[in-house]
């Protein structure tokens, strides 16, 4: 397989070391955000015996204040005001924290970050609070599949590893009335938070010399330290058991495939990514076309659950057709480890693999760029593939509950059995490396001529490096009077994984998934493939394989059952926009030719391209043109059926009058109000660590935003907590300052300038602006409103917002409240 790619290549980064020992990894990149991570070299494993979960608590408490920089002005305030991103994990051996935020703005929370981690208050009240979150958090993870797999593979492993040991933590492991609790607690920061046990990496489109002078400026604040050793962990091998079953709930069957890693498990990550792009790719004689064409499985996925001083744990879950053969699957995988051994050096597809890795690298955005792994190499790869052998494997299935716990691991109660071993099965996979990709090797893109687009097309990002190259199309297509046939959207994407998968290898994003009644295609990326990608895509949704077709029916209730098991926040955020749309009319399944043209002859299409796309290809069905939305009024209460205990609420306020100056000050209401809305529902009500908060648009529906889920309150109360909020936030705004306002307005106008500059913002919110009715260049006009936004002009707003004229409020379990009315 000879390679003609000349994939770009990222910079070098540049490390150093300060005098107090703190490691730096500096990485200069082009674009509008930066971002920052640290890691500590302590986590689960360093923490005492007496209180399980303590390395977890303390990612948790330092976010709360520190030394210079109170609760309300601290790095997650900072971040949400500035539309960015903020998080943190808890692992076996370390502890990440890591942002994103415009470019402009890194100093300050490169401030708050290091501050926090270098003099946290750790104030008792406080952090009572916070053990409440993760009371919560432990809750909900207990109904979690994955996390509940994790701790069934960690049982399996020998008796005595610390994997199984309980390192959540929750109400009862930390235990903050006991004398010693703060004293453990502060020697756990101030013995491993130093700059000798972390790490810190900046991306930023600053020059070099700049990001060294602050990273060492403000890196010299932390205490230099001493580097303490590290415990020696036991043997993962002999297992207590190699084959076990799960009940979770929900009852999602899935088999999990894990390889107990030991000695030589070093670069795992890196190796990993390897695999990952095997496994994604579904050409004929790879794993995932070949398992599902057995009816096996519908997906796969890869993960590192555990990674610790040569120690490892590596995942392969697999989605399960219902009745699939366990026994045969597991043969069939490790047959297709043993033909990727014997296969190395895997000619020209180790070099294809390289540049698709090294263009993933330069286009994605700053914080994943902070947190990646490094890039493969061919013997960090056989020597994982050297380990994936039978007798380093765990087998786990999943099912429904079947009883009572039985075990307790990691913390967590599980319904588990062991298994006895299976008759052998022969495997009869007929393996191939995959062919070259065919978007990677510009000799084989069509130089047909090709015909302009037969709907508007916007001219591309002027003056920005690149941009010219840039392309998108959205797609979308209505069914006609028959409605949407079942399964048709999931049949489709069946049959058009290889080559969105292959699109996606080259750097053209793409999805064709069902959307507010509508099928949906959307590309991105350079604009002569994004074109050749488009004409492949349109000749397969014409005439997709008819296997393929006739699975849609099946992948869509597979998809539905999966859903029932997500949290019920993210539930009621994936139902939301039915509910903001007409109800959809639901037809027989298609699943032959002749039916599959019918559709397409009645369907009806709307589209976009930005920038110089063109298309080979005929689009199926009839042009119509978008209809405008029009927003319900009133209050509107859904209540949907939801499994759990924990009560969950969504309130979506739709913004009615799209005009420029309304939605200038809406926006703005949603920079004010998210972080106040984290301080006072997760900070000072304690009602859960499950929320969400902001000005979000879904589809061509804009407006704010609030979502929380808690264990400790009823709807009701949930109802009651934010209208409380909302009213309390009447008092904040008057008390805002012209100084306090001009700074929101200059951070939502950075925001916002920002997605102007970037070429896949601009082009979906240019979509986003068509199908909500709304003129080109209504963003550019948002920010001219912005500038000239007064105080008045946002309380006026505020007080529609509490007045709740119109919401549609959705939540679990629980009947209305007396105020809201459903409709007849």
């Amino acid at each position: 397989m000879s390679s003609s790619i000349n994939a770009p290549r990222a910079p070098s980064p540049v490390d150093l070391r300060l005098p107090n020992g703190l490691r730096v990894r500096l990485l200069r990149r082009p674009g509008a955000t930066a971002a920052a991570a640290v890691e500590v070299s302590a986590g689960s494993h360093d923490e005492p015996a007496e209180y399980p979960g303590l390395a977890h608590f303390v990612e948790h408490v330092v976010f709360l204040g520190s030394r210079d920089f109170p609760p309300g002005e601290g790095l997650i305030p900072f971040v949400q005001g500035l539309g960015g991103r903020v998080n943190a994990s808890t692992r076996a051996r370390s502890t990440r924290f890591f942002c994103e935020v415009p470019a402009q703005r890194l100093e300050g929370a490169l401030a708050r970050l290091l501050d926090m981690l270098a003099t946290p208050l750790l104030e008792s009240e406080a952090a009572r609070r916070e053990r409440e979150v993760l009371e919560a958090e432990y809750r909900a993870r207990a109904q979690d599949p994955q996390t509940l797999c994790e701790a069934a593979l960690a049982w399996a492993l020998a008796p005595g590893h610390p994997l199984a040991d309980f390192h959540a933590g929750n109400a009862g492991s930390l235990r903050l009335d006991t004398d010693d609790f703060f004293p453990a607690l502060r020697h756990f920061h101030r013995s491993q938070y130093h700059a000798r046990n972390m790490r810190l990496s900046l991306v930023a489109p600053q020059p070099l010399d700049e990001l060294r002078e602050l990273a060492q400026r403000l890196g010299s604040q932390l205490p230099k330290g001493e580097t303490l050793p590290k415990s020696v962990l036991p043997p993962m091998q002999p297992l207590r058991a190699g084959r076990i079953r799960l009940g979770v709930p929900g009852g999602r069957e899935r088999l999990l495939l894990a390889f107990v890693l030991e000695g030589k498990a070093q670069d795992l990550s890196a190796a990993l990514v390897f695999l990952e792009l095997l496994i994604a790719n579904g050409s004929t004689g790879g794993l995932h076309a070949w398992l599902a064409s057995l009816a096996l499985c519908d997906a796969i996925r890869l993960s590192l659950p555990y990674a610790d001083g040569g120690q490892g744990l590596l995942s392969m879950a697999f989605d399960l057709v219902v009745g699939a053969d366990c026994a045969r699957l597991e043969a069939e995988v490790l047959d297709w480890l043993a033909f990727l051994r014997a296969a190395s050096p895997w000619p020209g597809l180790w070099e294809e693999s390289l540049g698709i890795l090294r263009r993933k690298a330069v286009l994605q955005a700053p914080l994943e760029t902070a947190l990646a792994a490094p890039l493969p190499t061919k013997a960090g790869v056989r020597t994982l593939l050297e380990q994936l052998r039978p007798e380093r494997l765990i087998r786990l299935e999943t099912c429904d509950l079947l009883g009572p716990p039985t075990v307790i691991s990691a913390g967590f109660p599980l319904c588990l059995e062991r298994l006895e071993a299976p008759p052998a099965t022969k495997a009869a996979g007929e393996w191939r490396l995959p062919p070259a990709n065919p978007y990677l090797h510009p000799t084989r893109v069509s130089s047909a001529i090709v015909s302009p687009l037969p709907f508007p097309r916007l001219p591309g990002l002027a003056g920005l490096a690149g941009a010219h190259e840039d392309g998108a199309l959205f797609l979308r297509w209505l069914p006609g009077r028959g409605g949407m046939p079942r399964g048709l959207a999931h049949g489709l994407q069946r049959a058009l994984r290889p080559v969105l998968g292959a699109a996606v290898q080259a750097g053209v994003n793409g999805s064709f998934q069902a959307e507010h009644g509508c099928l949906a295609l959307t590309l991105q990326g350079n604009a002569a493939l994004v074109g050749k990608v488009a004409g492949d895509l349109l000749h397969c949704l014409q005439a997709p394989a008819l296997p393929d077709l006739a699975q849609g029916p099946r992948l869509q209730q597979e998809e539905q059952r999966r859903a029932a098991g997500e949290l019920p926040i993210r539930r009621l955020l994936q139902s939301l926009p039915g509910f903001l749309d007409a109800p959809m009319q639901v037809a027989p399944a298609v699943l032959d030719t002749a039916g599959l043209a019918q559709f397409w002859l009645q369907a009806c299409w709307q589209g976009l391209g930005v920038g110089e796309v063109a298309v080979e290809a005929e689009l199926p069905g009839l042009s119509t043109p978008i209809q405008v939305p029009v927003e319900k009024g009133g209050r509107v209460w859904q209540r949907l059926a939801l499994p759990g205990s924990e009560a969950s609420l969504l309130l979506f306020y739709p913004l009615h009058h799209p005009s420029a100056e309304d939605e200038a000050c809406w926006r703005l209401l949603g920079c004010c109000l998210e972080p106040a809305f984290h301080q006072r529902l997760r900070g000072e009500l304690q009602l859960g660590y499950a929320l969400a908060c902001g000005f979000r648009q879904f589809g061509p529906h804009r407006g704010l935003l609030f979502a929380v889920q808690s264990p400790r309150t009823s709807v009701a109360g949930l109802v009651d907590a934010v209208d409380g909020f909302l009213a309390r936030q009447q008092d904040t705004l008057l008390r805002l300052g012209e100084g306090r306002l001009q700074g929101l307005i200059s951070d939502l106008d950075q925001q916002m300038r920002q997605q102007a500059v970037s070429f896949s913002e601009y082009a979906r919110q240019c979509w986003w602006d068509r199908l909500a009715g709304l003129p080109q260049g209504h963003a550019g006009r948002v920010r001219d409103a912005l500038a000239t936004l007064h105080p008045a002009q946002l309380r006026d707003q505020h007080q529609c917002l509490v007045a709740g004229l119109s919401c549609l409020a959705l939540a679990n379990a629980e009947a209305p409240s007396p105020s809201w009315q459903t409709p007849a």
